[in-house]
């Protein structure tokens, strides 16, 4: 049962181009990245110059064959790898090299080793730390392309440290960024969404309308943002308590190509949720069982496939422990439990799950 959460190691190797990777998933490979802010990216290639609005970006990967990025490459590595701690003291070794930052051609460096220290905190559940780096990394660059990015993380780290109100904050400010700094509309959806989830007064069926009306009016111009509100439609069904539809839904998430990994992290997270909630409803262990069954495979495929989306991985890892203790396999409960206070030892998911284990 526990294989799953063997850790698959990717083949690394020094990005060798530059390239833009489009919201349509379109890659474009450029000659040159010339300036990455968040009103826009420009390029040249070996016949034009040429720019995208940020919005339209939803990722920049710079060439790191230079001996000079090696601090830089083996960072990224270790984050392909799921290193996230080692991967953020080299991108620290990165801030403090001062004579590298101040060459024009690496000045990118500089908002890209912040951005992904901020990932590699994130992954292990520093939420302080995210939100502070945040702060640091617009600070330090005020015009950085992740500007909004930097403050969706932000926003995402205070709710899972349970700070709604600063959640609700970073959200509201994002919204006010939009109209004073020419953002694009994309980011007033993005803290549009945010809004909707956090908000605690609205009931599962009017969530529900909310969060489809939001993937209704970006579906087209913010796919990113459609997708995101789509797949928490799903999560309304599960409140909702409509476990089948709900199950239905995600399982169409998957099979879409365009998905990305956050969504399809939440998609498989909701699956779980399905067969978790559906099986507590019954009164028989045998019935129970099978969904149990399916619950823990979903749950230990968000924590061993998604772990850099840690708004899902503890508490996948909480349940996952739970569905294990309930059919009577303690001995792999306590192997997610130990697993679990090894990577993320502050959670209150590790907490929960000590306790109804009886660990200490």
């Amino acid at each position: 049962m526990l294989n799953i959460l063997a850790t698959t190691i990717l083949a690394v190797c020094a990005q060798s181009t530059n390239q833009l990777i489009l919201a349509d998933g379109t890659v474009l490979e450029v000659t040159k990245i010339t300036a990455e802010t968040y009103s826009k990216v420009e390029y040249t290639t070996t016949r034009s110059t040429g720019s995208k609005d940020a919005a339209e970006v939803t990722e920049i990967i710079h060439a790191l064959g230079n001996k000079k990025l090696e601090v830089y490459a083996a960072g990224v590595d270790l984050m392909k790898t799921g290193k996230y701690e080692e991967a953020v003291y080299k991108f620290r070794d990165v801030l403090a090299d001062d004579k590298l930052l101040a060459r024009s051609t690496y000045a990118w460096v500089n908002q890209h080793a912040r951005f992904r220290e901020m990932r590699c905190l994130y992954s292990l559940a520093q939420s302080e730390a995210v939100a502070g780096k945040a702060d640091e990394l617009i600070a330090a660059v005020p015009d950085t392309f992740f500007y909004a990015p930097a403050l969706l993380m932000k926003a995402s780290a205070l709710k899972n440290m349970g700070d709604l109100a600063g959640a609700k904050a970073v959200y509201a400010q994002l919204d006010s960024d939009v109209a004073s700094m020419s953002l694009s509309r994309r980011w007033e959806n993005e803290a549009e969404l945010g809004l909707v989830l956090l908000d605690s007064k609205l009931s599962a069926s009017a969530k529900q309308r909310a969060l489809q009306g939001l993937a209704e009016k970006n579906g087209e111009a913010f796919p990113t943002v459609a997708a995101r509100a789509r797949v928490e439609v799903g999560h309304a069904m599960v409140e909702g308590k409509e476990y089948e539809k709900a199950y239905n839904f995600f399982t169409a998430i998957l099979e879409d190509e365009t998905s990305t990994e956050a969504v399809l992290a939440s998609a498989i997270s909701g699956m779980g949720d399905c067969s978790y909630r559906q099986a507590l409803a019954m009164d028989s262990l045998d019935d129970q069982k099978p969904l149990l069954e399916n619950a823990i495979l979903d749950f230990l495929t968000v924590a061993s496939v998604y772990r850099e989306h840690v708004e899902f991985v503890p508490r996948a890892m909480f349940f996952a422990g739970d569905a294990l203790k309930r059919i009577g396999d303690s001995g792999s409960a306590k192997k997610v439990a130990s697993r679990l206070n090894r990577l993320f030892p502050g959670s209150t998911y590790k907490a929960k799950l000590f306790k109804e284990l009886n660990l200490k």
